[in-house]
């Protein structure tokens, strides 16, 4: 009788072991499961991040270059056509409005080369002083035209351009972000994954200990 009370303490010693363990354990694991589950949403969010960034660089890049392309070509129509029209008249203002088209081409060759967006938009000046000159000897000639449609083009490329400038640190910059986010997930994994070995070996204890207190006869 003596042997099986004791034996009965002892394992009511080691259930207790047991349990304290999973107490202490269940405790980290949930604050570290909590922890976890946030670092991984944070990843997630930053790496849709990163693909709307990088999606948005590549169309403000093809945005930028095209709206260029359409405001010389578009400028390239409108001055052809009128400069026809006035060796058609045989306009005294003719050559003022090649020499200010000369200038034009000019300008968009830099502007097309430019990294730099106060260069950019000093010489986006310097073709509108430009069109307005056209524009004068056009009237002069009686013809009436505008390059505002135009001007509008460079103005949006413009805006596209400072906005791509904006953005084109920011990958790198979210690459070092997602790479620290993905260290700390792998090291808060590891004790989670030790932690859940753990407390799967204790549970596992815990229930074979007290099966054999449940088979103790004291009787």
């Amino acid at each position: 009788m003596t042997e099986i009370i004791q034996k009965d303490r002892l394992i009511e010693q080691v259930i207790e072991k047991h349990r304290s363990f999973l107490e202490t354990f269940n405790t980290e694991f949930s604050e570290l499961d909590g922890k976890l589950n946030s670092f991984k949403q944070q990843s997630d969010a930053l790496k849709k991040q990163m693909e709307t960034t990088v999606s948005r660089i590549e169309v403000l890049n093809e945005k930028y270059h095209l709206l260029f392309y359409q405001a010389k070509k578009q400028r390239e129509d409108i001055y052809n056509e009128i400069i026809e029209k006035m060796r058609v008249a045989r306009s005294e203002n003719l050559q003022d409005a090649v020499r200010s088209g000369s200038r034009v081409e000019d300008h968009e060759k830099r502007l097309q080369n430019s990294k730099n967006i106060d260069d950019e938009e000093r010489m986006i000046v310097e073709l509108k002083k430009q069109f307005y000159d056209i524009e004068s000897a056009a009237r002069k000639a009686g013809l009436i035209i505008t390059f505002k449609g135009i001007i509008d083009k460079l103005n949006e490329a413009n805006m596209a351009h400072k906005e791509l400038l904006s953005l084109q640190s920011k990958p790198e910059e979210n690459n070092a972000a997602s790479r620290e986010q993905d260290k700390q997930i792998g090291e808060i994994e590891q004790r989670h994954g030790w932690l859940k070995h753990r407390l799967d070996s204790h549970n596992d204890a815990l229930a074979y200990w007290e099966k054999q207190k449940g088979g103790i006869n004291v009787a």
